[in-house]
């Protein structure tokens, strides 16, 4: 059986997640936000009633999905300690934090868990349009909010990633690496490039074109094969050729570091790393000399 589901937090998240369970068939029974206005649209789009205080959320709902910033998760979580929590269950939606945010409320018997999509919410309409098929964290020990947590995900056609207790900031940092330092590494590249006095339309049109590539490539094919460039062909002067001309101590040191993270998928396609770790220790103790 579907559990009734409250809202705390009308953003981006709550928002999204609100309205396209609305459209699968869950009932939102309560909303609650500190911003009139958008709990006002958010009501409106779900069917739920506007909770006047915190309170209302819990009396109303069987899992209530606490949907605001990491800073307000435990402050939160305090103030409902004082409610019936027999038989209902919290999650927040945090990507860093995990269900320890949410102690004092297990302490009041509440099922608690977390449940993050990973995804980029950009604004609520795009997300409502594409979130369909992300994956899901979910981190829920006990096991009838771990059904009601993985049904959900189930119904927004998403996929779950199931996490073990104490392992939160690793899965975000995954997500971090992925996403943020993607743009990153782009910023580093465009600067490159910028530094030839290209075009800066020409620039990025080169490098969006790669990158969304390597995308659809790891989709496509996975990794290792996904891998390509100098490294996957054991290249070693176009490598050396590289390492010369980057004249930062800096983007040298995270160029040989970011290849040697590349090992691990050079042995799974039969690739001997021997000769290109030569090369790089020892342009990283020439580097290390100049510096």
């Amino acid at each position: 059986m579907r559990p009734t589901i409250g809202i705390i937090g009308a953003g981006k998240v709550g928002s999204t997640l609100a309205r396209l369970l609305y459209k699968t068939g869950y009932e939102i029974t309560a909303v609650y936000s500190r911003t009139p206005e958008k709990v006002r649209a958010l009501a409106e789009k779900t069917d739920a009633t506007i909770a006047n205080q915190l309170s209302d959320v819990v009396k109303n709902a069987n899992l209530i999905l606490l949907t605001v910033s990491d800073d307000a998760i435990e402050t939160i979580a305090t103030e409902l300690a004082s409610c019936d929590w027999q038989g209902r269950a919290i999650v927040h939606t945090s990507g860093a934090a995990g269900i320890e945010k949410l102690q004092s409320l297990a302490d009041a018997s509440a099922m608690v868990g977390s449940l993050h999509p990973a995804f980029p919410f950009a604004d609520v309409e795009s997300a409502m349009e594409k979130l369909a098929g992300a994956s899901f964290a979910v981190e829920a020990p006990d096991g009838q909010l771990k059904i009601w947590l993985q049904d959900i995900v189930v119904a927004l056609d998403g996929q779950v990633i199931l996490i073990p207790e104490g392992k939160k900031a690793l899965y975000h940092a995954a997500l971090v690496i992925a996403s943020n330092y993607t743009v990153t590494l782009y910023a580093i590249a465009q600067q490159m490039l910028k530094n030839l006095d290209a075009d800066s339309e020409a620039i990025d049109n080169a490098l969006t074109t790669l990158v969304q590539a390597t995308v659809e490539n790891i989709a496509s094919q996975g990794i290792p094969d996904a891998l390509t460039g100098p490294l996957s062909r054991a290249d070693t002067g176009t490598i050396q050729s590289h390492l010369a001309a980057i004249d930062d101590y800096t983007l040298a040191t995270a160029y040989i570091a970011l290849a040697r993270l590349s090992f691990p998928m050079l042995q799974q396609r039969g690739i001997n790393t021997h000769l290109i770790e030569k090369l790089l220790q020892d342009s990283h103790n020439e580097t290390s000399h100049d510096s």
